[in-house]
């Protein structure tokens, strides 16, 4: 039996979306425990963002084995410098996927951002969940673009996979993020600590088409505002650039990076 995504269960219960299937299902425990995790532990928005421009895989090797390029590695410090600085203070651990390409540009991000507390959490599921053998047809079908491509192709086969294995990417994403959460210092106990408590981002590190789904999972869990919605839907998102999920106000906004404005 095809398990119920995220993205069905929830994404698109705003009447906007009429071209997804109607929640039914039931309401994930994780995701009622991702909400309260988040107050217990002081997180008050989570980031998402996409790795730096990348060189093709060397020879005789894979796309897990790709790395960033110069431009890419200034993406990522760019990106730290200038969004990554705004929303300081960081959770105690950053999510990332294992790829050399993602992990890179994770350390760039953190370095330029000066925040020098948090430290990388790589999880093999934010890489593996990228590669099925049909996501990948898919991907070399559709191509870069914006989310909703994907989710609202006109193929119907298209759109129920795309729709089946990103939103079983974005589950994965919201378990990871439980699982960091429950593991990390309350927010009473690191005032205790004399810690920074004041009311931190939670980043993530990933892939391309995959990252805007993770985004649009929790987007969904704290019934974001239709603008926030379509801004992750409609976005193509560029490299070291991403989303900002804000917790509290129900919002969604892009990242960009200054130069990509010049």
């Amino acid at each position: 039996m095809v398990r119920r995504t995220v993205l069905l269960n929830l994404a698109f219960s705003h009447r906007l979306h009429e071209w997804l299937l109607p929640p039914s299902g039931g309401y994930k425990a994780s995701y009622g425990a991702f909400v309260s995790f988040c107050e217990k532990r002081g997180v008050a928005k989570v980031g998402f963002l996409r790795h730096g421009k990348t060189s093709p895989a060397p020879e005789g090797g894979v796309d897990f084995d790709r790395l960033l390029t110069d431009e890419g590695r200034k993406q990522a410090t760019e990106a730290g410098e200038s969004f990554g600085k705004e929303f300081k203070p960081f959770h105690e651990s950053l999510l990332v996927s294992p790829a050399p390409r993602t992990m890179e540009t994770a350390e760039l991000f953190l370095a330029s951002a000066q925040s020098k507390e948090t430290v990388l959490k790589p999880l093999q599921g934010l890489y593996d969940g990228t590669m099925q053998p049909k996501g990948s047809q898919l991907f070399r079908k559709i191509g870069y673009a914006p989310l909703s491509a994907y989710l609202d192709s006109p193929d119907p086969e298209d759109r129920d996979l795309s729709r089946h294995l990103l939103g079983a990417y974005a589950e994965t994403v919201i378990d990871s993020m439980v699982s960091t959460l429950e593991n990390s210092v309350s927010s009473e106990t690191a005032e205790c600590l004399d810690l920074d408590t004041g009311d931190t981002t939670l980043w993530m590190v990933g892939h391309a088409i995959y990252l805007p789904a993770a985004a649009l999972g929790v987007a969904s869990i704290v019934d974001c505002n239709e603008s926030g919605m379509n801004t992750i839907l409609s976005c193509n998102t560029k490299e070291a650039e991403g989303y900002l999920i804000d917790l509290q106000n129900a919002d969604a906004t892009y990242l960009a990076r200054p130069s990509q404005g010049s």
